[in-house]
């Protein structure tokens, strides 16, 4: 094992079960009054996450020498978010899976309205997080900003958005393009503010004000977020349901287009590829090539899950 691959594997270590750990207190402070509610809420949250999301925002935040106490608020709000997007991406009206992270979906282990109001209580939770006043080294003005920019990340412009228009495809004869905005939406605006959530902390000195560096940060978030999502499609068809935890290929039994059954293997890796040296290029131009950002990025490329 070469000294870079094992550094990451102690940073995942270790803050994967930091923002398990977060979770977990999160949920721990209803204790002297449970909701019942509550139940869906953790068994959705805590089984089974890569946390990648919030792997990218310490990753980040450590590149920029942030604190990492600095980052929990945004890190569990992520998390949280994502578990929503999730719980709901699953539903019978939705995408209809009974399978997630290895265990039964949340509307199968619970019911069907369990799971839209416990993802409906996980988005308003992460909001009650990620606006708390709670290190004075933050200003207020970054609290708003980073509240309107995850917002704004999951709404008509965002995930939301995204989902919507990934309904509306009712057939496998779609233009890769439209495919592409697709996951930039449903994927790209959700991994986007885990690189500019720092990056707006870092910033906050100068009011916050978008720079060039900015706006690379957000091409670099829509290219991750996408090869996400195109690494996604090529697990479908090359890995196996137990490894995955979801069900493999199910977006040939829903007859819904994907990179690989439009493109196939070859060009989809192909593809792949090109946004890898896209992204290896802004991490140069960014001051993140050869930091541990980077070994995430790479994670994302080379996963098996």
């Amino acid at each position: 094992m070469s000294i870079k691959n094992s550094e990451f594997l102690k940073f995942k270590d270790e803050f994967t079960l930091r923002t398990k750990n977060n979770l977990q207190m999160v949920f721990d402070s209803y204790s002297n009054n449970v909701p019942k509610l509550l139940k869906p809420m953790k068994y959705s949250s805590l089984s089974g996450s890569k946390y990648i999301r919030s792997l990218l925002i310490y990753a980040t935040g450590s590149a920029l020498n942030i604190p990492p106490k600095l980052l929990d608020q945004p890190s569990v709000a992520i998390e949280l978010i994502h578990t929503y997007t999730l719980i709901h991406d699953d539903l019978p009206c939705m995408d209809d899976d009974d399978i997630r992270r290895g265990m039964p979906s949340c509307h199968v282990a619970f019911d069907e309205s369990s799971a839209v109001l416990a993802g409906d209580a996980l988005q308003s939770l992460a909001f009650e997080i990620l606006s708390e006043k709670k290190y004075k080294e933050i200003y207020c003005e970054t609290y708003l900003n980073w509240v309107k920019l995850l917002a704004k990340s999951i709404g008509v412009e965002g995930v939301a958005g995204g989902q919507y228009l990934d309904l509306s495809i009712n057939s496998n004869i779609v233009e890769v393009d439209f495919l592409s905005d697709i996951y930039k939406l449903k994927t790209g605006k959700l991994i986007t503010p885990c690189i500019l959530l720092p990056y707006i902390l870092y910033n906050q000195s100068s009011n916050n004000k978008t720079d060039e560096r900015f706006n690379e940060l957000i091409k670099l978030g829509n290219l991750l977020g996408l090869s996400f999502q195109i690494k996604d499609d090529l697990l479908g068809y090359t890995s196996s349901s137990d490894i995955l935890g979801k069900t493999k290929n199910k977006d040939e039994l829903r007859n819904q287009p994907n990179f690989v059954n439009i493109l196939g293997i070859d060009e989809t890796l192909k593809i792949l590829e090109k946004n890898k040296i896209s992204i290896n290029m802004i991490l140069k131009n960014t001051g993140l090539k050869n930091t541990i950002f980077d070994n995430v990025t790479n994670y994302i490329f080379t996963r098996e899950f």
